[in-house]
Parts: C-alpha cells; sequence; structure tokens
C-alpha cells in the first residue's frame, strides 16, 4: 500500500471515532442503575478509542519512517533519468573544482579559492551577472576561467560538462562582457605621486612609473590578412603595447595592431587615441632601444650591452658609465618581460592561436590583462611558483633584435633627456668606483 492510500485510510478512521465521540443519547432520563450501567459502558467505548487511536498513531509514525528511508536509500544507475544523470555529473566536477582543494581549485581555474567566489561576487554586484535558469554564475566564471586558463575548445567542455554549444559560447561571452566592464577599474593609470619601492633595482630611476615594451600574441585570422599579421619571426601574431608599474601590474593595454607592426609605431597611436597613453611631467617610464630616448621614455645607450644575459655569459664587470647604466637600466626594465611571461604562463589561451574571430581574440587579450591585476596582489604565493618557471625561460631565451632606428616615430629626440641620461650614468659610475675602491681598501 502506498503512502498516500494508508493516510486516507488513517483519516476515515479518526473521522468515524470522532462522530462516535460526539454521539451522546440525552432523549431521555436514566435511572441510578442504567446510569452506572452507562459509565461502564462509556468507560469501555473510550478506551478501546484510546488504543486505537494510539495504534494509528504509532501505525501512522512506522509509515512515516518508512517513507523517509525509501527516500534516502541510494537509487540503481538505470533508476536516474538522462537530466538527473547530468546534473549530478556535472554538480561533483564544479565543486570539486572551485570547492576542493587549494591547489585544484588553482591548477584548474588559475584564481584560488577565495578569489574565485570574490570574482563571481564582484561580477554579481558590479557587473550585473546573475544565474540564469539552469546556470549559476560560479558555472558560468569556471567554464570561462577553464577556456583562456587552458585553452580548451567549447566542444571539450560539452562532452564534460553536458552543456550545448550555444549555451557555453553564450555565457562565455556573458562573463566575457563583464569582465571588460569592470576594466578601468584594475588597469588605470598609477597615482603620479607614488614613488618606486626602495629596491636596488629601482634606485636610480626615482622618476620611473614603470616599463612598457611591445608583447606578440599568436592570433587566427584569416588567410587574406595573415600577411598584415605575420611578424619578423614568420609568425601570425598581434602586437600588443603593455605598460607595467613596478609590481607587475599592467597600467596601459593596447592589443589589436598586426604582428608587422613595429613597437613604436604602436606607441604612436596610443598617444593620439582619444583615451591617449599620457605620461605625467617630470615622469618617465623605461623603454628598450627600440625606442626614442625623449621625454617621458628613457631608453639605454645604443651599440652598448645592455642584456642581462649578456653580462652572465660575459662574466664582466661594467667598465665605462654607459656600460654601467645600461646594467642597472636592463636590471629594471626586466619587470615587463616577467609580467608578460608570467601572463602568458597563466592564461594559455594566449600562447596558441586561438579558434575565436579576431575581434573576440582582442576582448580577451584585455580580459586576461584583468584577470592578471585583479590576481596579482591577492595570490602571491601561488603565482610566485610559475614566475621562476618564467625566469628560467627567460634565461634560455635568445636575444631578440630590436627595431630598426629609422622607424622610431612615435617620440621626438630630447637632447635635454640625453643630457640627463649622460648625467645619470655618471653618478652610477662614480659611485661605482667609490664603492669598489673602499673595497679593495679593506
Amino acid at each position: 500500500m502506498c503512502f498516500h492510500c494508508m493516510a486516507w485510510c488513517l483519516c476515515d478512521c479518526v473521522r468515524i471515532v470522532f462522530l462516535q465521540m460526539m454521539h451522546v443519547n440525552c432523549s431521555y432520563t436514566m435511572s441510578d442503575h442504567d446510569l452506572v450501567s452507562y459509565i461502564i459502558e462509556e468507560n469501555k467505548r473510550r478506551k478501546k478509542r484510546r488504543i486505537v487511536l494510539t495504534e494509528l498513531y504509532f501505525e501512522s509514525v512506522l509509515l512515516g519512517f518508512a517513507y523517509l528511508s525509501e527516500q534516502r536509500r541510494p537509487r540503481e544507475l538505470g533508476c536516474f533519468s538522462d537530466d538527473e544523470i547530468r546534473h549530478n555529473i556535472r554538480k561533483y566536477l564544479l565543486k570539486e573544482m572551485y570547492d576542493g582543494s587549494e591547489v585544484t581549485c588553482y591548477d584548474n581555474l588559475r584564481l584560488t579559492k577565495r578569489n574565485f567566489h570574490g570574482l563571481c561576487i564582484m561580477l554579481r554586484e558590479k557587473c550585473g551577472l546573475h544565474d540564469s535558469v539552469y546556470v549559476s554564475v560560479e558555472e558560468k566564471v569556471a567554464m570561462f576561467l577553464l577556456v583562456v586558463g587552458h585553452g580548451l575548445k567549447m566542444r571539450l567542455l560539452r562532452g564534460t560538462y553536458k552543456r550545448s554549444l550555444e549555451t557555453i559560447s553564450r555565457h562565455f561571452n556573458d562573463v566575457l562582457t563583464a569582465i571588460l566592464s569592470i576594466s578601468t577599474e584594475f588597469v588605470k593609470f598609477p597615482d603620479p605621486s607614488v614613488q618606486p619601492p626602495d629596491d636596488y633595482k629601482w634606485k636610480w630611476f626615482g622618476n620611473a612609473l614603470g616599463a612598457l615594451d611591445g608583447c606578440h600574441v599568436d592570433v587566427c585570422v584569416a588567410v587574406a590578412d595573415q600577411g598584415r599579421y605575420r611578424n619578423r619571426k614568420q609568425q601570425i601574431s598581434t602586437n600588443m603595447l603593455g605598460v607595467v608599474d613596478w609590481n607587475m601590474k599592467f597600467l596601459y593595454v593596447l592589443p589589436g595592431w598586426e604582428g608587422s607592426a613595429s613597437d613604436s609605431r604602436v606607441l604612436r597611436d596610443a598617444m593620439s587615441r582619444q583615451d591617449a597613453f599620457v605620461v605625467p611631467q617630470g615622469k618617465y617610464y623605461l623603454v628598450d632601444a627600440g625606442y626614442t630616448n625623449g621625454p617621458g621614455f628613457l631608453a639605454p645607450f645604443r651599440s652598448t650591452r645592455y642584456h642581462l644575459k649578456e653580462w652572465v655569459s660575459s662574466q664582466q664587470q661594467p667598465k665605462t658609465p654607459k656600460e654601467l647604466y645600461n646594467l642597472c637600466h636592463s636590471r629594471a626594465r626586466n619587470v615587463v618581460e616577467r609580467t608578460f611571461g608570467l601572463w602568458k604562463k597563466k592564461w594559455a589561451v594566449l600562447r596558441t592561436q586561438s579558434f575565436f574571430r579576431i575581434h573576440d581574440q582582442i576582448r580577451i587579450i584585455n580580459a586576461c590583462c584583468v584577470l592578471h591585476n585583479f590576481a596579482r596582489d591577492r595570490q602571491h604565493q601561488m603565482d610566485d611558483l610559475l614566475l621562476q618557471e618564467v625566469d628560467a625561460e627567460l634565461a634560455a631565451m635568445p636575444i631578440e633584435p630590436v627595431d630598426d632606428a629609422n622607424s622610431i616615430t612615435s617620440v621626438e629626440v630630447s637632447p635635454e633627456l640625453n643630457a640627463f641620461r649622460e648625467e645619470l650614468a655618471n653618478d652610477m659610475f662614480a659611485e661605482y668606483l667609490l664603492r669598489h675602491g673602499e673595497l679593495a681598501l679593506e
């Protein structure tokens, strides 16, 4: 007998007992003997009613426990529908990913558990991202991070999370749009009054705000456009201008230029836009020899050893002011190379040609810069493990030639800044000789 049938039977029994209790015959006057007999019979009927009600109560309690135990009993796989199976698999995978161990969450989503949930809360509150009927914000963000963090194709996510391609693509674009809407909050110009850290690398560059350079990101374009996007390494890429501070955070990014464009040309475009890249008066950024030494940009001396690998391989100390200046300049400007390395190491979609349209690929590059800045101050310990690999890869990379000097048109040559550079190099070398002379005397 099912639970509902037994419940109806119980209600009928209670109804009958209630009617019997309400039935009182008061139509005649009883004698003492009849009154005693009636009281005895009434007591018997009440006793029977209590017994019946007690039996019905315990029977209903037992039936309730039986029903609950039946519901909790594990069902065979064949008892589940296809929708229930897909839902349980998806729920298990997601919970293991962002609510499991810290290492599992970082390896899969490139964010710690705290940062992942913090990002979801921020996208809910500031960007209007909300749960849909079947997909939560956490699942939307997780699928987005899997694509950009590991370069996974959406067809693989469809097989793993049992979602249609249309659903995955739509929610991917929703998360991408939401992240780009807060880009100005995380990628912004620094306060000019901020001083560099108390670090030997930035000791001589007190007015520096950071460093800048070009970064090539592999992209997928139509065959007709591949000639414009082919760089000097014969790879199809986009040339992105990246400006970073000494804490390895992006201050300004401009992706979208063809890989054949020089770094100086991209910088010139950045300084002529409506949302132009500007440098405050009296401040400057460290640049490599591919840029002109002019207002706002401090470059190294040409035809002089510069890269750190050159100094390590030669095992020689600087012998001239220009060599010492280039060594100090290279140590400080290396922050931009390390930033690009860590940025690409975390987000694998930047290391290979993507399957998105070029317009969407540019948007993804910007979103990865936002995510980089979002996580930079929040998960140093996990990112530093990747940074060790980045430093090893940078040390093994060959030295690349700079752009042709004749193509530099982004800034004008400044005699004042050239004189400042010469004076700075002489001051460096004078202190260098004094320090080494004191060591020799000791």
